[in-house]
């Protein structure tokens, strides 16, 4: 596993992986991405912010990384969301930045509640989908990476 599993590390991590689906990398930022996570991945910046277009953009991309129209529980659990984030309350980045607040605040009870009810009902499927629909290495990759990291805290903190 990437990441250990004390409660910063695994805080950081939800907030690494949201950033996969919030906007393409910059060219720093991909070579961090590829050295950190060790990823095969060749193409270019333009290649993967094509793909990134494709897949995740909004209103025209394939697969745009939203589990639903609203998600009450975010907003129950205290957390309020800066206006300048311009994603739906749904979006699979803030998804997965409310798992790095509920790490980061001890709400272990709404933690594993979110992450059963919410991220393992729809990111595993929706990963595959994106590996299936990717035109570039790097995003079948990211891909991969959630799905894996997901399904391992799943079986750590959920069993």
């Amino acid at each position: 596993m990437i990441f250990e599993n004390n409660k910063g590390e695994r805080a950081e991590a939800y907030q690494i992986l949201s950033q996969f689906f919030l906007s393409p990398p910059d060219e720093e930022a991909l070579i961090a991405i590829r050295q950190d996570f060790s990823l095969d991945s060749r193409e270019t910046l333009d290649e993967i912010t094509e793909d990134y277009e494709a897949l995740f953009s909004s209103p025209q991309g394939r697969l745009q990384p939203i589990e639903s129209l609203s998600s009450p529980t975010i907003e129950t659990a205290g957390l309020i969301i800066d206006e300048s984030y311009a994603v739906v309350p749904d979006h699979l980045s803030l998804e997965l930045l409310f798992m790095s607040y509920l790490i980061e605040n001890e709400k272990s009870d709404l933690e594993k509640k979110f992450l059963e009810q919410h991220l393992m009902n729809w990111v595993p499927d929706y990963c595959d989908e994106v590996t299936k629909q990717a035109k570039t290495l790097f995003y079948r990759e990211i891909a991969d990476i959630v799905k894996e990291f997901l399904a391992a805290e799943y079986e750590e903190y959920i069993d």
